[in-house]
């Protein structure tokens, strides 16, 4: 049977030919949507992928195996710290082309298909294709392939061709002016007379108004800030040390952001210290730094030679490196090379001068960087780590989904915390399935949605008269989202409805509509208040794919309704939960309107005790 794959809009069908649809969820009957088969097959697909680039790791570059030829100076190889080995489905947008690859080769199979013709897809995805019909003996075509590089600018084309360490150099410049001049460094922690913990966080998204008085509140830690402050007792500042990881935010330039961490060290109300990580650079560092880089650079030219034909997921037959190659060179020679390298000295640095700490925990999300604090300390044997959940979790959040052989392996058991901890059975039911070990699985309050602890479900009389459209904090979801709500201003489907627009504090989205809808825009209000407070007034919450705040208004009893994902990986909180409503066209939102009901969530969801219970037990802190 020949299948008949296209992109956009389907052309005229052969006799017998299975049409399928390379980025449709809606299709025709006798078609099939690539878009849904590749959420059907998520798990299995994403285990393949897990188990891929560990494998990868292993495998033989030359005389040495890629992880231990991509070390170059380190005991912790640069291959787990790679954008590969992340798999972030927004850092490395290519992911959902190489799950959509396999989703129509599985499909082939299942199928009995043994001739492909592929119509608007990409020259890489047709690359990959072509070598997989080759391999398992079928028939090929490729029809009007797709130009990967419309829609960019020209700047972005340039970069992209621009080879990798000049792309670096470029970046270098950047960072030595916009990081490290306002930063500084290298600096020597101050003692302690008093054991300390560390707690390694992203900085700002502060309470600013507490900054101004000396006082640190992150929104990442919440209330653990009070149980601290209890622990310390009165006029003591907390024993703990924080670690900051620099992250690009509204609340304040990078020389505000070192205003208040002046102010948070002079007032000592909030801990012992309070640092970047790159204050514990030198000038000798960076050129080691540069030199690590180099090293990485030339051992990466030779190691792809060896690697790039094992670019297959396990029993697949498609050729990945067409679709991945960039994000190798990238890794191995790019700015996310050199980045890395000098996080890592810094982190290093950090742990070499805190020596032994009572614990040391970060909001987990398995990026490059947490890997390499745990593996730092793990290497000085400096204390337990404890990787804490923040947000949620979901089956897409591939970068939380290791091969489970990590956590055996002695290769890559030192970069695994010793303590995972959920923030609810969600999570904890999820890691355990993907093969986390019972005896490294914990429970912990979930710190940013405690303020829901104990509140009254919402009550509705009626259907709610005001809408409150929640977007998001990546710029491709949120214009599809806005989108969609400017077409539906136009046709009056929201004519009954007072309108809030909330957009992330990253992301405004104020002008955007004023140039969909003109002067109609003036009808809507645009919200900055918390999200608590938008949630307050029970509204029907419409929100983008990935905002968490879907999860919040569904665990107050409010009615939620969610943008289905265009041509990206599902990232809703709650795609799991039945009856929850998904727009992604006018015809959805008419009916998701008017069906949009609150929904039944596992009460074990989220573990909401005001108590810190966990938390106390996991820090040692004593109990309230």
């Amino acid at each position: 049977m020949l299948m008949q794959l296209f992109a956009g809009s389907a052309g005229p069908a052969q006799d017998g030919a299975l049409q399928a649809s390379f980025d449709a969820w809606s299709v025709q009957d006798g078609q099939i949507s690539i878009p849904r088969e590749t959420a059907s097959r998520l798990l299995q697909i994403r285990a393949e992928h897990a188990a891929f680039v560990f494998d990868l790791g292993k495998a033989q570059a030359g005389r040495l195996p890629l992880c231990d030829a991509l070390k170059q100076g380190s005991a912790l190889s640069m291959w787990w710290c790679s954008l590969l080995y992340e798999r972030h489905p927004k850092v490395t947008p290519m992911l959902y082309e190489v799950y959509r690859l396999r989703a129509v080769e599985l499909a082939m199979l299942e199928r009995g298909c043994t001739a492909l013709a592929a119509r608007g897809l990409s020259r890489p995805a047709c690359q990959a294709l072509a070598a997989m019909c080759r391999r398992r003996g079928w028939s090929f075509e490729a029809i009007e392939q797709a130009d990967a590089s419309a829609g960019k600018s020209r700047l972005r084309k340039t970069y992209e061709k621009t080879p990798a360490p000049l792309r670096t150099l470029a970046r270098f410049g950047w960072w030595l002016w916009k990081v490290r001049r306002h930063i500084g460094g290298p600096v020597t922690l101050s003692p302690s007379s008093q054991p300390t913990g560390t707690i390694a966080t992203y900085f700002p998204n502060i309470d600013a108004k507490l900054a101004g008085e000396g006082i640190f509140r992150s929104r990442y830690w919440e209330s653990l800030h009070d149980a601290l402050a209890e622990e310390a007792g009165a006029g003591q500042p907390p024993a703990v040390r924080w670690l900051f990881v620099h992250f690009p935010s509204p609340q304040g330039s990078l020389a505000q952001c070192r205003q208040w961490i002046d102010g948070f060290r002079h007032a000592r109300k909030s801990g012992v210290s309070f640092n970047y990580l790159e204050e514990f650079l030198s000038a000798k560092d960076i050129l080691q730094g540069w030199l690590r880089y180099a090293r990485l650079a030339l051992a990466s030219l030779a190691a792809e030679r060896a690697v790039r034909g094992r670019f297959r997921l396990p029993s697949s037959e498609l050729d990945l490196w067409p679709l991945l190659q960039a994000d190798f060179a990238e890794s191995f020679r790019g700015w996310r090379c050199l980045e890395r390298v000098l996080q890592q000295k810094g982190i290093e640095n950090y742990v070499g001068q805190a020596g032994a700490q009572r614990w040391w925990t970060f909001p987990l999300e398995n990026c490059p960087w947490e890997r390499m604090l745990t593996h730092a300390v793990h290497e000085r044997h400096a204390g337990p780590v404890l990787g804490a959940q923040h947000s949620t979790i979901r089956p897409t959040d591939f970068r939380y989904f290791d091969d489970p052989r990590t956590w055996s392996d002695p290769e890559t058991l030192p970069f695994q915390p010793d303590c995972v901890a959920g923030n609810g059975e969600s999570a904890c039911s999820q890691w355990r399935a993907a093969g986390v070990p019972e005896h490294r699985l914990g429970q912990i309050e979930a710190l940013r949605y405690l303020y829901l602890a104990g509140q009254k479900k919402a009550r509705l009389d009626g259907r709610p008269r005001q809408l409150l459209v929640v977007t998001s904090f990546f710029r491709d979801e949120t214009e599809a989202h806005l989108q969609l709500l400017a077409q539906a201003e136009e046709q009056g489907l929201l004519a009954d409805f007072e309108v809030t627009v909330k957009p992330h504090p990253y992301l405004p989205v104020e002008a955007r509509l004023r140039e969909l809808l003109g002067e109609k825009a003036e009808r809507f209000a645009f919200s900055t208040v918390p999200v608590a407070e938008a949630l307050a007034s029970s509204p029907l919450v419409w929100a983008s794919n990935s905002t968490t705040v879907a999860l919040e208004a569904a665990v107050k009893g409010l009615p939620v309704m969610v943008m289905q994902p265009s041509n990206d990986f599902d990232l809703c909180p709650l795609q799991d939960v039945p009856g929850l409503p998904r727009t992604s066209s006018l015809q959805d939102l008419k009916e998701a309107l008017a069906s949009a009901a609150p929904l039944e969530l596992d009460p074990n969801y989220l573990r909401l005790d005001t108590s810190l219970a966990r938390w106390r037990d996991m820090l040692g802190l004593k109990q309230a």
